[in-house]
């Protein structure tokens, strides 16, 4: 039922703001050949034409041909419009296809699933007929780039076989030519017998007057004092402070994460870092099904209008970014003081576990 209404919503929101043109400054658009991707409602599209063939036997023909002409380009430009989808900061849609026929198969038929949107369709003076396909990236698409992504992760992670060492080869070395019989030894003269050994001499008595000198005790070992740990040094004893309960915490709805002057770019699979480097989203507690249904986050370039989307509900939390990742510029890494606002919200029962995320970019 969820996605039939995300589905209806997807299609109305179509109608009203077709091309990017309507839609305002505040939406993120971004041109790919043919296409755009519109970040802001997380969907993709692209047009196709088709002229009416000069063999069809009448005008019905004619207009079905034109029809299936114009929807096999529109969803072809489609295609190249899906291949340019940043999955991560470094990694686009068509990296993965290249790699997986697996991949690439999948991806084709999630195009060819695509609907037109007949609202925009145009009828030209020449007869021919120009179309608008659509598809949401949310759902099935993104549970596959996730899968993906995380699998060559973990390729990437593992070490390379080790190769084992060349031994080194055994020559046989042939046995050396015998030797001529060395000439028989004449009989060496017996040795003269040693002299007998002086008897030792008893060692000197202690004169009476002096008194034997006491052995010296052996040291006593003196026990040195015990390091102790730097001030601030971290230790795996201390245990993290449990969190809070979803209903004790305050009320907010959603996330919106201001990124703007960063130099942030928009993708399907972002985080939200501390500091040190730990995850707050998403974390293990999202799980993937939500993330692929919702999408992980949309974008605006309003902070308003990211404020006041219904994703993020009526009171959203709203927190400014502090830098990117160095090592993946789709990560936001958020100052210590925000950090520690959003981190009792990163378990189950709150607004990221349901991904209500937006971010505002330049």
């Amino acid at each position: 039922m969820k996605r039939i209404l995300r589905t209806m919503l997807f299609f109305f929101l179509l109608v009203l703001f077709p091309w990017g043109s309507g839609a305002g400054t505040s939406e993120v658009i971004e041109p790919v050949g043919n296409g755009v991707i519109n970040w802001t409602k997380g969907i993709i599209l692209a047009k196709g034409s088709g002229a009416p063939p000069k063999e069809a036997r009448n005008i019905a023909q004619a207009r079905l041909l034109t029809e299936r002409a114009a929807l096999t380009e529109a969803r072809r430009n489609l295609l190249e419009v899906l291949k340019g989808v940043r999955v991560d900061a470094s990694t686009v849609v068509e990296n993965f296809m290249v790699k997986s026929d697996q991949i690439r198969l999948q991806a084709e038929g999630f195009i060819q699933g695509s609907a037109e949107v007949r609202a925009l369709r145009k009828y030209l003076s020449d007869g021919a007929i120009e179309v608008t396909v659509a598809v949401d990236l949310a759902g099935d698409f993104i549970s596959l780039m996730m899968q993906a992504a995380t699998e060559a992760k973990r390729g990437g992670d593992k070490p390379p076989a080790s190769v084992p060492e060349p031994k080194p080869e055994k020559k046989v070395i042939p046995p050396p030519p015998p030797s001529p019989a060395p000439p028989e030894a004449k009989p060496a003269p017996p040795a003269p017998p040693l002299p007998a050994p002086e008897p030792s001499k008893p060692a000197p008595a202690t004169p009476p007057d002096r008194k034997a000198e006491p052995t010296p005790p052996p040291p006593v070992p003196v026990a040195l004092p015990e390091k102790t740990a730097e001030p601030g040094a971290a230790t795996a004893a201390v245990a993290e402070k449990p969190l809070p309960k979803p209903s004790e915490l305050p009320p907010f709805t959603g996330l919106v994460l201001d990124a703007r002057g960063l130099g942030m770019k928009p993708a399907l699979i972002v985080r939200i870092l501390d500091e040190a480097g730990g995850e707050i989203y998403r974390g293990q507690y999202v799980p993937q099904e939500k993330a692929a249904m919702n999408g992980l986050a949309l974008f605006s370039r309003d902070l308003t209008a990211a404020q006041t989307n219904p994703r993020v509900g009526k009171n959203p939390l709203t927190l400014k970014g502090s830098r990117l990742d160095p090592v993946n510029p789709a990560d936001v890494i958020l100052a210590p003081e925000s950090a520690r606002r959003l981190a009792p919200f990163a378990q189950k029962g709150t607004f990221l576990e349901e991904c209500r995320v937006m971010m505002v970019l330049d």
